[in-house]
This record gives structure tokens, C-alpha cells and sequence, in this order.
């Protein structure tokens, strides 16, 4: 009889340790003296990211307006994290002092995931800064001259695609700026046409869809690389799924042989992956090679589909509703091209509306909405009383930020007027993050979004549709970016152009 009570006693005691140890970790700010947000047994304040109720950045932005200090302490499963929400101390982790912040604090395991653990964005150091250095020629402002004509031949056959659809019915704008966002990138990056507004028999754009189609499965793996370490590596998940990164292996490989076969020279990112390739050591060592180099180009493709194809789609939606704001752009739009009668890169860079309705955009909808670091060395500061460990996780909630009243007035609705001060600050206004790890396509994802909003504006009227366009967004709990949880489908009634 008493063999029966031994596995009950065993699991009791198991959960008693259990509970105890998590119960000391989660005296960690206490022990500081650091206001922090009461945990729960096990998920910390997690629990409600991996139950798939908020993503990682709605939960950091909801706790952001619980308090009113420079900064705050929360557990992200057992493991402390210090969330800043004070603009100057934020300027100090980002830029002035980035030797103690230079890491992110996002999983680097090449044993579970090698090509998203050499993506630029999960490197750690030195080899980001080597990886960087050899990735940002491809930005120049001389390359993306030439990476708007293309855009512009992609936004006509946008165009094109708009006019073929009947204006009586609805169109997904997410799926619009997807499919833009595909050829864009392609064409740009890559040199490929991949036809996404063509038949979906020739087009890459299902394939792309797939790729970046998150579901639970997927969800969650993506945020334990933010937030449970120990579950990655326990159960070896994937960023990417086997099928994906086959997948993408395939579609890298063959364009960057069939690029050496041709010898055809675009001084675009295959060229830079082939220089790679025939001189792979970054040190010694480094080996830049196989996934390593591949992981490069996935970094390209779908930090430029998410942030392109989502901003499109949103910048869309609010212009059907704010109609008074839509009309003013395509009054700069008509404008501009009566006095110059074509739009390059100088001109569109000068267009100040639509500089403004695009930050106003990422303001309302940044699409990684978090930005996080990791302390590499202790760190004191002193006139906030506060040490930080080496290791900790450190969090900047960007929905916290940009809807903070004290920063921007009314941040519920949707002004491009507040961005008329051509100064913006980046303390506390952070899209595409800031210092030496900010967004390198940053530059290339605006000129991209530009140049499809002023094609759509110019030709058609974007307006809402009573039954199914959405009152409020919802964003994908499966995400760590700001992605809409389902279609925003709107109407495009044909203008009459401007010539």
C-alpha cells in the first residue's frame, strides 16, 4: 500500500522544490528595490504570451502604462528583465553606452536553428559587426537609386493588378503589400521577377506567404527564442521549420548558381553573397559559409516583407478612414508630379507628407513593436540607484513609447501633423530601433513603402467597406511582429490621374 504513495509523495516534493526555486528567482527585484509586476507561479508574466493572448510587444506596452518610473522589473518565465521605459536612459543602452548593450538578447544556437541564429539580427559579437560591415555597401544612397526604378516597376504592376479587379468588390490589403513586398525585395535584393501579381502559378508570392505564414506551432517556437531559452535547446525547436528552411536553401542556392553560370554582374546582394562565398573567412574563426551566408539573405527578405508589405497595408488602412489626410497626400502627390512630371529618388525623398504619413504609420504600428538588448558587463547608474547584472535581458516597449501621451498628444488617433517638425526624437520615437545595431534597411523599406503608396493614391480612391473592413486591427498573437491577425480588405475605386 505504501509503494502506491510513493510516486504521489515524489511528484508533491518535486513540485514543492519546484515552486521553492521559482519562488527565490522571483525575488530578484525585490532584492533591488526595483518596482516590478507581480509574477505568477512558473510563466512569471509571461503567461499570457504563450497562452496566445497578446504578443510579446502588446503585453511590454500594456505593463508600460502601469507605471510612471524610469524603468521597471518583470519575469519572463523565471528569468528577471529590467523594461526602461525613461527616453534618456534608452539613448544610453542603444547609443552612448552600446560596448555594455552590444548583444541581443534573442537565443544565437546554430545547434537548434543555423540560419536564424546567423541572421544579423540574433549574431552576437564580434561576427555582427564583421556581417554588417559587409552588408551595408548594399544601402547606399547610390544603390537604392537604382533599387527605385525598380520599385517603381513593381508598383505598376501593382497598379496594373488594381485596375483588374472589379471596383464593387473588396481587396485584402495585407495581402496587396505582401505581394509588393515579394517583388520588391526580389527584384531589388535578389534579381529575380517573381511575378506576385501575376497568376499564382508563376508567382513566387505563394511560396513567400508560406514561408512567413505563422500559426501556434511556429508562434511559439519564435517567441521561446526570445523568452525560454532553456525550451529551445531542450527540445531543439526551430525558428524556422524543416520545410521552410529547405525551401529557402533551394530558392538561395539555385539563383545564386545560376548567377555564377551567367557571370551577369547587378552589384546587388547575390554579388555580395558570392564574394562571400569565394572568400568566406570573415577571421579566423569565422567560416562565412553554407547557412551562414544564406542566413543573410533570409535576414533581407523577411525583415523587408514584414516591414514593407505590413506598413503598405496599414498606412492603407488608415488613409481609407481618414479620408480629409488622404486627399492632402494625393494633392502632394498630383502636385509633385505637374512640377517635376516623374517621381526619382530625390524628388520622392522631398515629398514632406508623405515622409510624414509613413512615420505616422510606423508610430501607430511599429513592426517589431520591442526593441532588446543584453547587458554584457555590469552596469551601474548611479543616479537611479540601480546596478545591472551582466546577462540581464533589457526591454524597450515601442507600444509603450509611441503611445505615450507625454510624447505624442492623442496617440489613439492617427495625425501625421504631429511629425511636421522635421527634427523627430529618436529617444522615444524608435521604428527601425537606433545606435549601431538599428535597422540597416531601414532606408530601403521607406523609399520601398513610399513609392507604392503615391502609385496607389495617384490612380485610385483607398476607401472602407462597411461589412468587412475592420473597425480596430487585431494583431496575430502568433507574431513577434505587428501583423494583422486577418484581412484588411478595403476598396480602390480608379481616379482620374493627373497628367
Amino acid at each position: 500500500m505504501y509503494a502506491l504513495y510513493v510516486p504521489l509523495i515524489l511528484c508533491l516534493l518535486l513540485a514543492y522544490l519546484a515552486w521553492k526555486y521559482l519562488n527565490g528567482c522571483f525575488k530578484y527585484w525585490q532584492k533591488l528595490n526595483v518596482q516590478y509586476v507581480k509574477p505568477v507561479p512558473f510563466f512569471g508574466n509571461s503567461f499570457q504570451i504563450f497562452t496566445s493572448q497578446v504578443t510579446i510587444g502588446e503585453l511590454l506596452g500594456n505593463l508600460y502604462k502601469q507605471f510612471d518610473a524610469a524603468f521597471f522589473g518583470m519575469y519572463m518565465l523565471h528569468k528577471p528583465v529590467l523594461v526602461i521605459r525613461d527616453p534618456e536612459l534608452i539613448k544610453k543602452v542603444l547609443v552612448k553606452d552600446f560596448h555594455h548593450f552590444h548583444d541581443r538578447s534573442v537565443l544565437y544556437d546554430e545547434q537548434c536553428d543555423a540560419i536564424a541564429s546567423n541572421m544579423l539580427f540574433f549574431s552576437k559579437s564580434p561576427e555582427w559587426k564583421l556581417i554588417r560591415y559587409k552588408v551595408t555597401p548594399l544601402f547606399t544612397t547610390g544603390k537604392l537609386k537604382n533599387m527605385m526604378d525598380l520599385c517603381k516597376e513593381v508598383a505598376n504592376d501593382m497598379v496594373s493588378y488594381l485596375r483588374s479587379y472589379d471596383t464593387t468588390n473588396c481587396i485584402d490589403a495585407k495581402e496587396l503589400g505582401g505581394r509588393y513586398a515579394t517583388d520588391a525585395i526580389n527584384s531589388c535584393t535578389f534579381g529575380i521577377k517573381t511575378n506576385s501579381f501575376k497568376s499564382d502559378k508563376v508567382s513566387f508570392y505563394p511560396m513567400c506567404k508560406e514561408i512567413l505564414e505563422f500559426d501556434w506551432k511556429t508562434g511559439f517556437s519564435q517567441v521561446a527564442y526570445f523568452i525560454a531559452h532553456g525550451l529551445v535547446k531542450t527540445f531543439k525547436l526551430r525558428f524556422f521549420d524543416y520545410q521552410t528552411s529547405n525551401l529557402l536553401r533551394k530558392v538561395f542556392w539555385d539563383t545564386l548558381n545560376e548567377r555564377e553560370r551567367t557571370k551577369i554582374v547587378r552589384h546587388d546582394l547575390i554579388d555580395a553573397m558570392i564574394g562571400f562565398k569565394n572568400s568566406p573567412n570573415l577571421t579566423e574563426s569565422f567560416q562565412f559559409e553554407g547557412d551562414r551566408i544564406l542566413s543573410i539573405a533570409v535576414q533581407v527578405f523577411t525583415a523587408g516583407f514584414e516591414t514593407i508589405g505590413s506598413t503598405v497595408s496599414f498606412a492603407l488602412y488608415e488613409l481609407s478612414i481618414q479620408r480629409d489626410i488622404q486627399e492632402k497626400l494625393r494633392s502632394e502627390i498630383n502636385s509633385t508630379f505637374l512640377q517635376y512630371g516623374s517621381f526619382d529618388y530625390l524628388v520622392i525623398k522631398h515629398m514632406r507628407y508623405l515622409h510624414m504619413v509613413v512615420q505616422e504609420t510606423l508610430r501607430k504600428y511599429p513592426i517589431l513593436p520591442f526593441l532588446e538588448r543584453k547587458c554584457a558587463k555590469t552596469y551601474s547608474i548611479p543616479e537611479k540607484n540601480l546596478i545591472i547584472d551582466a546577462g540581464t535581458p533589457i526591454y524597450i516597449p515601442l507600444l509603450g513609447l509611441h503611445y505615450d501621451p507625454k510624447y505624442f498628444k492623442n496617440p489613439d488617433n492617427f495625425d501625421p501633423e504631429r511629425f511636421a517638425d522635421k527634427k523627430v526624437d529618436k529617444t522615444f520615437y524608435l521604428p527601425f530601433g537606433d545606435g549601431p545595431r538599428g535597422c540597416i534597411g531601414a532606408r530601403f523599406s521607406l523609399m520601398a513603402v513610399k513609392v507604392a503608396l503615391l502609385y496607389i493614391l495617384r490612380e485610385f480612391e483607398v476607401k472602407p467597406s462597411p461589412s468587412r473592413t475592420p473597425t480596430k486591427i487585431r494583431f496575430s498573437p502568433y507574431s513577434v511582429f505587428l501583423s494583422p491577425s486577418t484581412g484588411i480588405y478595403l476598396k480602390f475605386k480608379a481616379n482620374r490621374v493627373v497628367d
